[in-house]
C-alpha cells in the first residue's frame, strides 16, 4: 500500500513540471506570433493647395516614389494629394511634376496611383484611414488594411505651426488629434510600430501629446523654426523641394532594397547648417535601438523565404507554388506535351508519398516521432504534440485516484 501510494506521489511530481512546461510553450508561441513583424505600409499626405505649394505635392510624390523602389507595392500605400499641380494651367510641363531644375525625373509618371485627391484630402478622412472607420461604400483600395503585426510610416508634409498642421488651408489637425488617432490604433491592434515623419514648419511640436508605445517620430523642425524649400526652378517659377524631404532623398538614393541602413544612420545625416534648421526626432515611446533597426523596416518592403530541405519538396506541399510551375509549363510547351508532363509528375509525387508511408510503417513509433519533430514549421505544432502526448499520462492519473 505505501508502494502504490509513493508511487502516485511521483507520478504527481512528474505531472506538475509537465504542465508548466506546457503552459510556458503555449505562452510564448502566443507572444512569439503576437510580436512577428510580418508588413508594411506607407500613408502619404500632402495637406496644402495652390499653385505656390508646389514643392510639397513634390515632397510627397517622392517619397512614395522611395517606397515603392525598395518594394512596398501600391496596395499597402495611401497617397494623399491635395491638389493636382500637374494639370495646373500654370505648369508649363502638363502632366508633369519634378523635384530637381535638371527635370530628369518626372515624378508623376505612369504608375502613380493617388487614393485621395483635392477636397478629399481633409482631417475627417484622414483620421478615418488611420483608424479605419469608413463608409460602407469606401473601396479597399483607399483603406489602410493594416493589422498588429503592421509597421507604418506615416509621412506628411505641408504648412504648420505650434502644435498644429494644416489641412487645404481651411482646417487644422492639431496635435492632441494626432495623439488620440493613435492611441486608438494602438488600442484597435493596427500597428506593430510607427514612424511618424513631418516636414513642416515647427514639426517637433506635433508630437508633444503622443503617448502610445511603439511609436516613432521625426521632424524637420523644433519649436520657433521654420522649415526651408531647397531651389527655385525658374522654368516652373516655383520651388520644387523642401530641404529636409531633399536630404532624405538624397540619403535613400544610395541604398537599394538590400541595403541594412539603421535608422540612427538616417536620422544622423540630417545637418542643421544645410536644413537651416533642426531635425528632431522623439525615441522615449520606441522599444528600439536605433541602430540596430534597419531602414527598409518602415521605407520598405518584407519579404517571406520558405526554408526548404530539397529544391523540389515544396512543390507537392504548395499548391501556389504547382500552379507558378505550371503557368510556366504552359509559356513553353504546347497543349498535349504539357498534359503528359503533369500527368508524369503527378505519377512521381504519388510515388515519393508511397515511399515515404513505407518506410514510415518500417519504422518504430519513436522514430516516426522523432521524424516529425524535426519538420515542425512553427511552435504551435510543438505546442500539439505535447497536449496529444500528455494524454496517456493525464488519464493513467486519473485512474490512480479512482
Amino acid at each position: 500500500m505505501a508502494t502504490f501510494i509513493n508511487s502516485k506521489a511521483l507520478f504527481q511530481l512528474l505531472l506538475i513540471p509537465c504542465l508548466l512546461l506546457y503552459s510556458s510553450i503555449a505562452f510564448s508561441s502566443s507572444s512569439i506570433d503576437a510580436s512577428m513583424h510580418t508588413n508594411n505600409w506607407a500613408v502619404l499626405v500632402c495637406t496644402s493647395r495652390f499653385w505656390f505649394n508646389y514643392r510639397h505635392m513634390a515632397n510627397t510624390l517622392s517619397l512614395y516614389r522611395t517606397v515603392k523602389r525598395l518594394g512596398i507595392p501600391d496596395e499597402r500605400i495611401i497617397l494623399m494629394l491635395a491638389d493636382d499641380m500637374a494639370c495646373n494651367t500654370r505648369n508649363k510641363y502638363p502632366a508633369q511634376v519634378f523635384n530637381n531644375e535638371n527635370h530628369r525625373l518626372n515624378l508623376y509618371g505612369d504608375n502613380v496611383e493617388v487614393d485621395y485627391r483635392g477636397y478629399e484630402v481633409t482631417v475627417e478622412n484622414f483620421l478615418r484611414v488611420l483608424t479605419g472607420r469608413h463608409e460602407t461604400a469606401v473601396p479597399r483600395s483607399k483603406r489602410l488594411l493594416s493589422d498588429e503585426g503592421s509597421h507604418i510610416l506615416l509621412y506628411m508634409t505641408g504648412h504648420g505651426g505650434d502644435e498644429f498642421l494644416k489641412f487645404q488651408d481651411s482646417e487644422e489637425l492639431q496635435s492632441h488629434d494626432l495623439a488620440d488617432v493613435v492611441k486608438q490604433m494602438k488600442e484597435k491592434h493596427r500597428f506593430k510600430e510607427l514612424l511618424i515623419m513631418v516636414d513642416t514648419c515647427q514639426a517637433a511640436t506635433l508630437f508633444n501629446q503622443l503617448q502610445s508605445p511603439g511609436v516613432l517620430a521625426i521632424g524637420s523642425s523644433m519649436k520657433g523654426e521654420n522649415s526651408y524649400s531647397h531651389h527655385l526652378d525658374s522654368d516652373v517659377g516655383v520651388s520644387v523641394v523642401d530641404r529636409f524631404t531633399y536630404y532624405t532623398l538624397a540619403f535613400f538614393e544610395r541604398l537599394t532594397i538590400y541595403d541594412n541602413a539603421s535608422l540612427s544612420s538616417l536620422f544622423s545625416s540630417y545637418n542643421p547648417s544645410m536644413l537651416m534648421s533642426t531635425a528632431y526626432y522623439r525615441r522615449d515611446l520606441y522599444q528600439q535601438l536605433l541602430e540596430e533597426v534597419p531602414v527598409t523596416d518602415f521605407f520598405g518592403s518584407v519579404m517571406e523565404t520558405i526554408h526548404t530541405d530539397a529544391a523540389y519538396r515544396a512543390l507537392s506541399r504548395k499548391n501556389s507554388d504547382r500552379f507558378e510551375a505550371q503557368m510556366s509549363l504552359d509559356q513553353s510547351v504546347n497543349h498535349e506535351e504539357r498534359r503528359t508532363l503533369i500527368n508524369v509528375n503527378d505519377q512521381d509525387e504519388i510515388h515519393n508519398i508511397n515511399t515515404e508511408g513505407q518506410e514510415g510503417a518500417s519504422k518504430c513509433p519513436w522514430s516516426t516521432f522523432y521524424s516529425k519533430m524535426q519538420k515542425i514549421e512553427n511552435v504551435d505544432s510543438l505546442v500539439n504534440y505535447g497536449l496529444v502526448a500528455m494524454l496517456p499520462f493525464l488519464a493513467f492519473s486519473t485512474w490512480l485516484f479512482q
